[in-house]
């Protein structure tokens, strides 16, 4: 696959064959961090389908990405993913990915009696920890990456993130009883 430069040159100049190979190569990413952190499939389905519809109506005004395609899809992303919380009452994200692929049975045993808690404590955090655990943790990316779709510093993210963590652990109960 080419490289997000090319790319993002070939969708400046309105190649549709770029739009396709935009959406085939970050539309599963998108979906998995708005999914991440909405909890309704359903909804992130449409809000995926709204990004892309943004990078459309983008290059219809004439204003492209400039510099990356994937910090801006994050952003757009995000921003919707924070419109739509912000119509709601609550906010529910999700943190199922957040353990490991294939945990031993006392880790499985542990991580369903802590997984309820988690999602609790991360509610508890403001929208942008949430965010910053949702981005880092639940996308795997890097702070650079975090901090372009965020529009903050790397060190700001840095900072984000250690208050988030810091107040997850804050929010976390001590030992968990694993007998029942």
């Amino acid at each position: 696959m080419e490289d997000e430069h090319s790319l993002l040159e070939r969708v400046q100049q309105h190649d549709q064959r770029a739009l396709a190979d935009v959406h085939d190569l970050y539309f599963d990413q998108i979906f998995n961090y708005i999914s991440y952190r909405l909890n309704d499939p359903d909804l992130a389905a449409d809000l995926t389908g709204e990004v892309f519809l943004a990078l459309i109506k983008a290059l219809k005004r004439g204003k492209p990405p400039r510099t990356t395609l994937k910090g801006w899809l994050y952003a757009v992303a995000r921003n919707l993913v924070v419109d739509h919380l912000k119509s709601r009452v609550t906010t529910v994200p999700l943190l199922d990915d957040l353990i490991s692929d294939e945990p031993s049975l006392v880790e499985q045993a542990y991580l369903s009696q802590i997984k309820p808690t988690l999602k609790e404590a991360v509610l508890k955090l403001t929208d942008e920890q949430q965010d910053v655990i949702a981005l880092r943790f639940g996308q795997g990316l890097s702070l650079a990456e975090t901090a372009e779709i965020m529009g903050k510093t790397v060190g700001s993210v840095k900072a984000l993130q250690h208050r988030a963590l810091a107040s997850l652990a804050r929010f976390m109960p001590v030992e968990v009883n694993l007998d029942g």
